[in-house]
């Protein structure tokens, strides 16, 4: 297999992951993450370790987001070298609650895959919302 065609095998990981999260599958969404992952979260904890720690982080997500729930990566990068794939790009969320306002967040993501009796699994992620220096909350710049 080419680093090419394992990039496109990637890409269709996180395009199969978009549509989990979207139905709020949880045990669908978890099967691209290995028990031993190692999570760097937006919130508190910082650092979550192992599958069952992030299983509870997309849990919560899942239940805050009561209504309609998407997010993707308009601008994701990918780059395999074997067995190791690493991707980054912006992460746009997005819910549409019950008669309210849609709601559009983005936060900063980079993930490292590993490749697994044939299987891409996320061994690693760092999600963080960027941070306004000048006003000491969040950055509202994409």
């Amino acid at each position: 297999m080419t680093d090419t065609d394992a990039e496109q095998e990637i890409r269709r990981e996180f395009a199969e992951w978009f549509r989990d999260s979207a139905a709020k599958d949880l045990d669908a969404v978890m099967t691209k993450i290995a028990p031993d992952v190692v999570s760097y979260e937006h919130a508190a904890p910082q650092v979550h370790r192992g599958a069952d720690a992030v299983r509870e982080v997309c849990r919560q997500g899942f239940e805050l987001a009561r209504g309609e729930f998407r997010w993707d990566i308009p601008d994701l990068e990918v780059l395999v070298r074997d067995d190791v794939a690493v991707t980054w790009g912006l992460n746009r969320m997005r819910v549409q609650e019950p008669g309210g306002q849609p709601v559009e967040t983005w936060s900063r993501g980079t993930r490292v895959f590993q490749k697994v009796d044939g299987r891409w699994q996320m061994v690693h992620q760092h999600v963080s919302f960027p941070f306004d220096p000048a006003t000491g909350g969040l950055s509202t710049q994409r």
